[in-house]
């Protein structure tokens, strides 16, 4: 009997870890369900705030790496990236593409099933609030980011803090980004603020204070 028990508890062992499992994978996929559909429909929706920009704080540009015809021949909200400027800087100078920067940085995706503010898949911050005298902004050059970031550093100067609505086709593209845990077909969100801008060869040091 005691043979027989053992069996039955090893069988219902198994059969609650694939419970486990398959519930874990479910709940992923519809996490995730018509992703492409409803990233599409966030980031249309975005440019129509953009566009009426009630609040006079909203600007749309243009990826740098796309042609200016680009919007008269195709226009596509996809090739445009969506800003939200929450506070000016006082800088004069904006970065270049070869210059390297310190950001502090959140990036989340759009609103989901268990993540009703959005899934934050990176962030600079020591918490999920910003704190500036004890945050330290991540070193990066301009050139290693997603076009859509790229994009917006490369418009800002130093001190400037905006939200930036990026659509998938100038982030992480099509594929499912297992490094980072975004899946193919996401709208990147990232609250930034360009904190030092180090010109190319010129500005050596790049310690922080």
């Amino acid at each position: 009997m005691k043979y027989f028990s053992n069996i039955s508890n090893t069988v219902c062992s198994v059969l609650m870890a694939l419970t486990l499992v398959a519930c874990s994978e479910t709940e992923e996929e519809s996490e995730y369900v018509n992703w492409q559909a409803r990233n599409q429909h966030y980031i249309d929706s975005i440019a129509s705030v953009c566009e009426a920009n009630e609040d006079g704080c909203w600007e749309k540009m243009l990826a740098f790496n796309l042609n200016d015809s680009v919007e008269s021949v195709s226009p596509n909200n996809n090739h445009f990236i969506y800003i939200h400027k929450e506070a000016a800087g006082k800088g004069t100078y904006s970065p270049i593409y070869n210059d390297s920067i310190r950001v502090h940085y959140l990036g989340r995706l759009i609103p989901s099933t268990s993540y009703p503010q959005g899934y934050i898949f990176g962030k600079s911050y020591s918490t999920y609030v910003l704190n500036e005298n004890t945050d330290v902004p991540t070193l990066m050059a301009v050139s290693q980011n997603i076009v859509g970031f790229a994009t917006a550093t490369l418009n800002m100067v130093e001190g400037d803090q905006w939200k930036v609505y990026i659509p998938y086709y100038l982030g992480y593209g099509e594929t499912d980004n297992s490094t980072t845990s975004i899946p193919g077909y996401s709208t990147l969100i990232f609250d930034i603020k360009l904190a030092k801008i180090y010109k190319y060869q010129i500005d050596k040091d790049t310690t922080w204070y």
